[in-house]
């Protein structure tokens, strides 16, 4: 079965390469590998992508990031924050320090995350 039959929500870990995107008057379909981050504010999110554009859609953070799948290339370092890892541009070390992506971003990486995100960050880079 080749990704483009499969449907576009999983719980696996298989990587979606576009998502459907509820907007406005109708859907949009994005590549996932252009998402620098997802942030989430209630029940919508706000996605960040590498050219410059910013989208809300009414879905929450936890229903794209099963959307995506692939755990490993997008990691959630914030109760608020999801990132895809080769968007970063770097890190920096505190005690949860944070992450500066490519489109300019700072995002904290808050204590508790801190160990997932840096096992991802081994794991995917490793």
């Amino acid at each position: 079965m080749n990704n483009a039959s499969q449907p576009l929500s999983s719980s696996g870990n298989t990587f979606r390469k576009k998502i459907l995107l509820p907007i406005m008057g109708g859907l949009n379909f994005e590549k996932t590998e252009e998402i620098v981050s997802l942030q989430a504010e209630g029940n919508y999110t706000h996605l960040y992508f590498s050219d410059g554009r910013k989208m809300l859609v009414c879905k929450t953070l936890s229903a794209l990031e099963s959307m995506i799948g692939n755990p490993l290339k997008f990691v959630r370092i914030h109760r608020s924050y999801t990132i895809n890892i080769n968007r970063i541009q770097q890190y920096m070390r505190g005690k949860g320090g944070y992450v500066k992506m490519e489109n300019g971003q700072k995002i904290d990486v808050s204590v508790s995350r801190k160990k997932h995100f840096m096992e991802a960050l081994g794991s995917y880079f490793g």
